[in-house]
């Protein structure tokens, strides 16, 4: 609860709590006026009947508040200092919260990626998929939104899709692999595409210096703040 940032996200821990501990469900705190969001949270964060803990982080992978709550309680039940001795259990627990809490972390930075682009409210929403369709929303609207011919500009987003669809398979296979992209490969899948599709429209050095940008900007998103 101490690592809980954002308001809402202090609100949707508290009443997951509420929920796992007493007969109260959601149905009651919509009837007493939390908002949608608010339950969707909390949904997303409640393991279903069946569920294993994996299963049950893709559900709260989707939910960017869901994601902080519930990587905050990874936190505190990752701390092995609590316990008195700590037993093979113990240790295969502590692997599995390893392996959420490195997929929710990926998760949150999409998330996090996506309130700093600060997109309208016309602008299609994000479908949490994949990493790789992830990565080619987020490098399709970037690009929306700076470049001359971006959906924004043209009225017509994520436009060129296509554009992103081979590099941000690269990034997906780099962040699986723990690996650190290339810039030079980057540009390659990206100039490569441009002249497959769109016969070289983006060749250009302004081009080349927005893409360069949109490198480091999606870097510093899901490779380094990942590392720190």
């Amino acid at each position: 609860m101490q690592n809980v940032q954002h308001p809402d996200a202090k609100i949707v821990a508290v009443l997951h709590d509420i929920l796992e501990d007493t007969e109260t469900t959601t149905d009651e705190l919509h009837a007493l006026g939390f908002q949608a969001h608010i339950i969707d949270a909390i949904q997303a964060l409640t393991k279903t009947t069946g569920e294993n803990r994996f299963q049950a982080a893709q559900r709260t992978a989707k939910n960017a508040i869901a994601c902080e709550v519930k990587l905050s309680d990874l936190h505190d039940n990752m701390d092995l200092s609590r316990l008195t001795s700590v037993t093979v259990k113990d240790k295969r627990r502590y692997q599995q919260y390893v392996k959420v809490k490195r997929r929710l972390e990926r998760a949150r930075s999409v998330h996090l990626h996506l309130i700093d682009l600060n997109l309208t409210t016309d602008y299609p929403r994000l479908q949490f998929q994949s990493s790789q369709q992830n990565f080619q929303y987020l490098l399709n609207a970037m690009f929306d939104l700076q470049h001359s011919l971006g959906g924004i500009q043209i009225e017509s987003p994520q436009e060129w899709w296509i554009l992103f669809e081979d590099v941000s398979a690269y990034f997906a296979y780099c962040q699986r692999k723990g690996v650190t992209p290339k810039q030079a490969t980057y540009f390659d899948l990206i100039l490569i595409t441009d002249l497959d599709y769109f016969g070289g429209i983006f060749q250009a050095e302004q081009d080349r210096q927005l893409f360069a940008s949109m490198f480091g900007v999606f870097m510093q998103n899901h490779f380094y703040r990942l590392e720190a």
